[in-house]
């Protein structure tokens, strides 16, 4: 398998990285001693240096201020970082020193030249070949950074171009109260919906800014329980700001969050062929594509973490671990489905895939962590009993009383558990 197949979202420190172009660098101490009128050395290899690496990056695009501004901040961020190489995987570096570029006849387009130094010792490299789901997970989900900053950009940048057409359209002033008074409805929406005051400020003055107190707000409502992430309590009943929104807008919204909170599949016969050319329902479009892509890619962190800890300890019954899955699944369909539907395919396809490869691997690992646990079986008791004598009897430890109590959560009485009755439980 070649390079080209296997590469990694680069980024460094959380900030993504388009990469054109990159060198290593590696030199060895050696240790030279020499003999008076003998030729040749002796040469005492003395170890590797710090490796070096030189990337050559470039950022463009409607965000292009807002994406070079991160930029610079992380690398003016004193101390080591998180490099992930699109070659070699995450690396602990140093900044070394970097060069932008800017030419006259590429507006919105800067090159980039960063020289960055190995900070760790004797640390791991090269692990494109490495195995297991982490290698999948971490190249996608954990670096999801680069799937929202394509949404970020794909939203506030059509917030200026529908700004720009609305200033042509007769009742300007009507237009932009509409506009305003929307984007601020959900806004603050979704920042009650976590319970953290939004901050004052005007998106019609500051655009790019708008995303990401959106996502910020959906980080702080995730809930990071399994008894939160099953109850659904960072699912919004209805679109926030719905009020404001658009009529048909917000019920498409409340009919996508409903499907997700019971784990279907979302229809899609409401939802319109193209994006809309009224520019204020093609905004409310846009918030409500920024507001589920981001609630399936908090949701799919969350469940992961949760998940990767069930790799250690089992104590997710198996309806449980679906509940999850399914959760996660619904959220991305619907995202997928949104994006689908109101963008071209050359703006939604790499968000789809991106979106695609997070679901793919969330059931996956759903998969995997069930299958960690024997088979589950239905035992029909044979005499009265409870849940600590029952486990006591099947498995001579009568602390697995509390798996029990997991496997069967609609059990009345489980201390007093009536002859005939049937109980979940696992084979050995």
């Amino acid at each position: 398998m070649s390079w080209a197949e296997t590469l990694f979202d680069a980024s460094f420190r959380g900030v993504p990285l388009q990469v054109i172009s990159e060198n290593l660098e590696g030199t060895r101490a050696l240790s030279q001693h020499g003999t008076p009128y003998k030729d040749g050395d002796a040469v005492v290899d003395l170890g590797r240096a710090a490796r070096k690496f030189e990337l050559n990056v470039v950022v463009y695009g409607n965000s292009y201020e807002r994406e070079l501004r991160e930029l610079l901040e992380s690398l003016d961020t004193l101390g080591p970082g998180e490099l992930i190489h699109p070659v070699y995987g995450s690396l602990n570096v140093v900044v070394q020193d970097w060069k932008v570029l800017h030419a006259a006849d590429r507006p919105n387009y800067a090159t980039v030249t960063l020289h960055v130094v190995e900070a760790s010792a004797d640390a791991p490299f090269f692990p494109a070949d490495e195995t297991g789901w982490q290698h999948g997970l971490y190249d996608m989900l954990g670096r999801v950074d680069s799937l929202v900053a394509k949404v970020q950009e794909l939203i506030s940048g059509g917030w200026v171009g529908l700004l720009e057409t609305t200033l042509g359209l007769p009742g300007i002033g009507l237009r932009l109260r509409q506009l305003r008074s929307q984007i601020l409805g959900v806004v603050s929406g979704v920042t009650s919906m976590a319970s953290n005051p939004a901050g004052a400020f005007d998106p019609l003055l500051d655009l790019l800014r708008t995303p990401s107190e959106i996502r910020a707000a959906i980080q702080l409502s995730t809930p990071s329980s399994l008894r939160g992430l099953l109850a659904r309590s960072g699912l919004p009943t209805s679109v926030p700001g719905s009020a404001s929104l658009v009529a048909e807008v917000a019920r498409v919204g409340a009919e996508l969050l409903s499907s997700a909170r019971v784990g279907n599949t979302p229809d899609a016969s409401r939802l319109p062929n193209a994006m809309p050319s009224d520019p204020v329902s093609a905004s409310a479009y846009g918030l409500l594509v920024l507001l589920t892509t981001e609630l399936a890619v908090s949701h799919a962190q969350a469940a992961t973490a949760l998940l990767d800890d069930e790799t250690q300890t089992q104590t997710l019954s198996p309806n449980e671990i679906e509940g999850l899955a399914n959760l996660v699944r619904s959220l991305i369909q619907a995202a997928i489905l949104l994006h689908r539907r109101l963008y071209d395919v050359e703006v939604a396809l790499p968000t789809i895939e991106a979106l695609r490869g997070i679901a793919a691997l969330v059931q996956t690992r759903a998969q995997q962590v069930i299958l960690l646990s024997p088979p589950l079986l239905e035992r029909t008791l044979e005499s009265p009993a409870s849940l600590r004598l029952l486990a006591h009897r099947w498995y001579q430890d009568h602390s697995r009383a509390n798996e029990l109590l997991r496997l069967n959560p609609t059990l009345k009485t489980p201390h007093n558990l009536a002859a005939g009755q049937v109980v979940r439980a696992y084979a050995q």
